[in-house]
């Protein structure tokens, strides 16, 4: 099983159009082979720093996802969104 965090820091007024777009991506990513969770947090001292946390039955599970066109096409809508890159760290158990 791997967690996958994501570190988002939203463009100022782009979090209803955020929010929009992370519910339909959560929506397509729901139906991919290896998909168990995932949740949307938001920084309590600065709402723009926003963290997405999915889980993945494997490692494979969750590349196949980052190539697909569903999660390609989530980028591109989520991008403009975006203050600064998104930044993607995959976590393993110790």
């Amino acid at each position: 099983m791997v967690r996958i965090l994501i570190e988002r820091w939203l463009a100022p007024g782009a979090e209803e159009r955020f929010h929009a777009a992370m519910r339909d991506t959560r929506r397509s990513a729901i139906h991919v082979p290896g998909y168990i969770s995932g949740e949307t947090l938001r920084d309590a001292e600065d709402p723009r720093h926003v963290v997405v946390i999915s889980t993945w039955s494997s490692r494979s599970g969750w590349d196949a996802w980052v190539v697909s066109q569903a999660r390609q096409d989530a980028r591109t809508r989520i991008a403009p969104l975006l203050a600064a890159p998104e930044k993607v760290t995959v976590l393993e158990p110790a």
